[in-house]
């Protein structure tokens, strides 16, 4: 959290912290910046981020036109990004309501080569997928696989070629500036959003990746 903190303060921002956790709290206290106290029925797994928002940003006083949403598990997100963010957004504000950091996904793992699952009435339609360990398996118990692939429509209907492929992107999680007024539309977002291309950064939701992250500050 003290990143992303540092890197807001850096770029002169009112910086704020929703939480509930006393432990939390002290530490943004520690660092000088408000604490807004976050009612436990919006601090469970299961509450989204988008009700965290609706909820607690009108209790801001100014309420501000625009915000800026950091994600203390992109600790790693260069104050450039930032300010190069809100700089164009608040350029094109008649053309936008919001601005996310994404990262270009490489051929490799582009979308339009995937092989997704069919959905139908009762949930998801799946044919068998054969791991090596079950086909090794196979080979001492006798047991044969028959369907060793998705069933349905989308691997056919992919496009083959990579030349062909859109270019596309995924959000890194790192920077969401939207507009206030946004939130009483039923999302952050709004209908038009804008896209800063920016370089891969390392997005904790993992252990792996928070030993990743660990390394790269050694």
């Amino acid at each position: 959290m003290a990143y992303s903190i540092e890197t807001s303060l850096k770029c002169g921002l009112r910086t704020i912290v929703s939480t509930e956790d006393a432990e939390i709290s002290a530490v943004a206290k520690e660092y000088g910046v408000e604490v807004l106290d976050r009612p436990d029925k919006l601090a469970k797994d299961t509450s989204s981020m988008y009700a965290v928002l609706r909820s607690e940003i009108p209790k801001i006083q100014p309420c501000p036109d625009l915000v800026l949403l950091l994600h203390p598990t992109n600790p790693f997100r260069k104050s450039i990004h930032i300010k190069a963010a809100i700089s164009y957004l608040t350029e094109n504000l008649d053309r936008y309501d919001s601005l996310v950091s994404v990262v270009k996904i490489p051929s490799k793992w582009h979308p339009a080569g995937a092989i997704i699952s069919t959905p139908s009435g009762k949930g998801m339609v799946m044919g068998k997928i054969v791991t090596l360990k079950e086909k090794v398996k196979s080979y001492f118990t006798g047991v044969k696989h028959t369907k060793p692939t998705l069933d349905g429509a989308p691997i056919s209907q992919r496009i083959t070629r990579r030349q062909d492929y859109p270019e596309a992107w995924v959000p890194t999680g790192s920077i969401y500036l939207f507009k206030t007024s946004n939130l009483m539309k039923g999302s952050m977002y709004g209908e038009r959003v804008l896209l800063l291309e920016t370089e891969d950064e390392i997005n904790i939701n993992t252990e792996d990746d928070f030993l990743l992250a660990t390394q790269q500050l050694q």
